[in-house]
């Protein structure tokens, strides 16, 4: 803490004898204190600092972990640091694969690395998700790209990319995803890959159900009832799967199916709309317009995943509430102009009782951190680096729905 500051007023000293007087210079003094006080601070901080890098071990080139056990709590903090200096490269997974499927973190990291071809050096638990039993479990709740492929739209939490520029952010982000019908001017809005209302309309992709890796005999349909699906197809000429942010696609109507449950398929996507939604006229043969716009644009975007709260942004952080709030293991992705840092904190035993959102922006700040949010906490927080580094609150690593995964640039 900085040393308390004297009072300006010098204190009346005796002389050493009647009649002699003393000089005292009060502006030299109170310089010279200051500058001191200064020194002992910058050497302060020089030392805790230094203290904090010992307390990290390299792991790889690049990265570092360090184990923080704090008495008061008590709390259990794992850090990986990943100096930005190095080229990365950020990718987002699925469990098995599909939005709807479930895995533990060690299982997703291992398959995107056998589809990107290289070793992973870090991961970290994703996105909140559908935890309920039902059709649709294992629902991411946000926003994810996975290698430019729109797989999930935002949700009200906050969302994760990495920019074209390849700098990363976080923000809020609006999907405006619309079908316009062959009339040119009818326009319904749109969910991607996810529960379908009765009054709402969903595009299902092949990542919705579709494993890239086998082939059932029985293929995932959409998993709605009732309502009507079209099931729409490639334009000659036109651009065409995955399905991109930003992008405009024009789709030719195949099929139209009177009731759910339509088949997946690799070279085609649903249009499904609830029973209480409405819809011109259009049969097999018309074309319509499939517009996936955000904002703000995430055209070109690579990388993205949803997560929950602001944590720090622009080095301060927003409301977080009262200090007094239930604890909770807890995950977060933070970042300055020098470091990445993927943070878990135990909690939910006698060894870890877990933070706090302050205490988690305290946590980010004390790091170093400018921009932080919130990942999926409580059993999800799992955080990996050739082995799961921190101790899930399951007592065993949890089946998510998602996960932010870090590989060598090149």
């Amino acid at each position: 803490m900085p040393a308390r500051a004297q009072s300006n007023q010098c204190r009346k000293r005796e002389t050493p004898f009647p009649g002699a007087r003393r000089r005292v210079a009060p502006n030299r003094v109170s310089h010279a204190y200051r500058r001191l006080v200064v020194f002992v601070a910058i050497v302060a901080l020089s030392v805790a600092a230094a203290r904090a890098d010992d307390a990290f071990k390299p792991l790889a080139p690049g990265v570092e972990y360090r184990r923080d056990v704090r008495a008061a709590g008590p709390q259990s903090i794992h850090v990986l640091r990943i100096g930005r200096q190095q080229k990365w490269d950020v990718q987002t997974g699925l469990g098995k694969g599909t939005v709807c499927g479930l895995e533990s973190l060690s299982g997703i990291v291992r398959r995107v690395g056998a589809t990107v071809k290289k070793s992973a050096v870090a991961g970290i638990n994703g996105d909140f998700y559908l935890i309920k039993r039902g059709p649709y479990q294992g629902d991411p709740s946000g926003l994810q790209i996975m290698q430019g492929e729109l797989v999930s739209g935002p949700g009200g939490g906050t969302s994760f990319w990495i920019a074209t520029n390849g700098e990363p952010r976080i923000g809020r982000v609006e999907a405006k995803f619309r079908v316009i019908w062959p009339d040119g001017k009818t326009q319904t809005s749109l969910g991607i890959n996810e529960t379908r209302r009765d009054d709402g309309a969903v595009l299902y992709t092949a990542a919705f159900g579709l494993r890239p890796d086998e082939r059932p005999k029985e293929p995932p349909t959409t998993r709605t009832k009732g309502g009507k699906e079209f099931v729409l197809g490639r334009v000659a000429g036109q651009p065409w799967s995955p399905i991109r942010p930003g992008k405009t696609y024009s789709l030719k109507i195949v099929e139209v199916r009177s009731d759910g449950g339509s088949a997946l398929q690799a070279d085609k996507v649903i249009l499904s709309l609830g029973p209480g939604a409405s819809a011109p006229a259009a049969k097999a043969g018309d074309v319509v317009q499939v517009v996936m716009e955000t904002n703000p644009s995430l055209d070109g975007v690579k990388t993205a995943i949803g997560g929950g709260r602001t944590l720090i942004t622009g080095g301060r952080s927003p409301d977080l509430g009262p200090a007094r709030q239930p604890r909770h293991p807890r995950s977060m992705v933070g970042w300055n102009d020098r470091h990445l840092f993927l943070i878990v904190v135990d909690g939910r035993c006698s060894s870890a009782i877990g933070m706090t959102y302050p205490e988690m922006a305290a946590l980010a700040k004390e790091h170093g951190c400018t921009e932080a949010f919130e990942l999926d906490g409580g059993g999800s927080s799992t955080l990996w680096a050739g082995k799961v580094l921190n101790t899930p609150s399951d007592g065993r690593p949890r089946a998510l729905a998602n996960a932010l995964i870090l590989f060598r640039g090149r």
